[in-house]
């Protein structure tokens, strides 16, 4: 098994490990900005992994200027995430960010096939990631689909 898989492993419940320890330890479940503040944390790591699996320049231009972008909104994410107002401006941040993916895998210039299959699987784990904080936020009135296409 190789380190990239454990590490997928490990994030791909992570907003359901923080709902469950807050439960633990305070008796109740965490608000999802909290739930949000937390997976906003380990996205970051993510794309930069997206960036050192593909080789950085490797990737293209186009790619390399999305994740540059991304970076930059999740950046923009978390420090709203603290702001009393992040009930109302944080969805359309992570909608913003979601939307960018399908742009991503679109513009990946990445030849070796293990490593686009697991660049693929990094950003599906974004997206569902994304997906599932704009499906709890209080502001959602109606379910977010995922914009990636799975991988298989």
């Amino acid at each position: 098994m190789s380190i990239f898989s454990s590490f997928i492993k490990d994030i791909e419940s992570f907003a359901a490990k923080v709902e469950g320890a807050f439960k633990k330890l305070f008796g109740e479940a965490p608000s999802w900005i909290v739930i949000a503040q937390g997976v906003l944390t380990y996205l970051g790591p993510i794309v930069v992994t997206i960036l050192t699996i593909g080789g950085g320049p490797v990737l293209g231009e186009a790619a390399n200027t999305i994740i540059a972008n991304i970076k930059a909104d999740l950046a923009t994410a978390f420090a709203v995430a603290s702001t009393a107002n992040a009930a109302t401006n944080l969805p359309t941040l992570l909608a913003g960010i979601q939307a960018q993916l399908p742009e991503l895998l679109a513009a990946l210039r990445v030849s070796n096939p293990t490593s686009l299959s697991t660049i693929e699987k990094y950003v599906t784990i974004i997206d569902t990631e994304l997906t599932a904080l704009l499906n709890a936020a209080p502001a959602s009135k109606v379910a977010v689909a995922s914009s990636v296409p799975a991988v298989a």
